[in-house]
């Protein structure tokens, strides 16, 4: 890692090929290999979609005018979660990713609070995310709080 400052940046359609690249690796690193082999085929046009959208947002970390890590924070409308309160909205923190050479520097941090500051811009009182297991303790470390077991079944 360099001693040269973070810098922080919304992304935008021209940056399509960067954020797909970190998605990428994103998604090798968590695998399995076949997921990722099938996620990959997905990736561009979702992040195409993404970027033009206004209930998504990109942030992009770089470190010496490279970029090197990613969070999306996704608005949810209508979740039916939270179809019985007043705001039927929350935050979602899509996907955080910060390159292996680049990690414990505090970048997850800004890029986390980049998103919680777009959620709050909008008017939004919560924050949701899921949780690699090896980003829980960041993310407890960060204020968030287990809130009920999620469970999946493959059909």
């Amino acid at each position: 890692m360099t001693d040269d400052a973070a810098s922080i940046r919304v992304a935008t359609l021209n940056d399509l090929d960067t954020v797909v690249t970190l998605m990428e690796e994103l998604v090798a690193e968590l695998g399995p290999p076949e997921l990722a082999c099938r996620l990959r085929a997905r990736l561009r046009p979702d992040l195409h979609r993404a970027l033009q959208s206004p209930a998504v947002r990109v942030f992009l970390a770089a470190i010496g005018g490279e970029i090197v890590g990613l969070s999306r924070g996704d608005v949810l409308s209508l979740d039916p979660i939270f179809r019985l309160r007043d705001d039927q909205r929350c935050g979602y923190i899509d996907q955080m990713y910060v390159r292996a050479g680049f990690r414990h520097a505090g970048l997850g941090k800004q890029l986390l609070g980049c998103c919680e500051a777009w959620f709050r811009e909008q008017g939004i009182g919560h924050a949701l995310l899921h949780a690699a297991p090896r980003a829980a303790r960041f993310y407890a470390r960060e204020g968030y709080l287990p809130n009920r077991e999620m469970f999946k079944k493959l059909m």
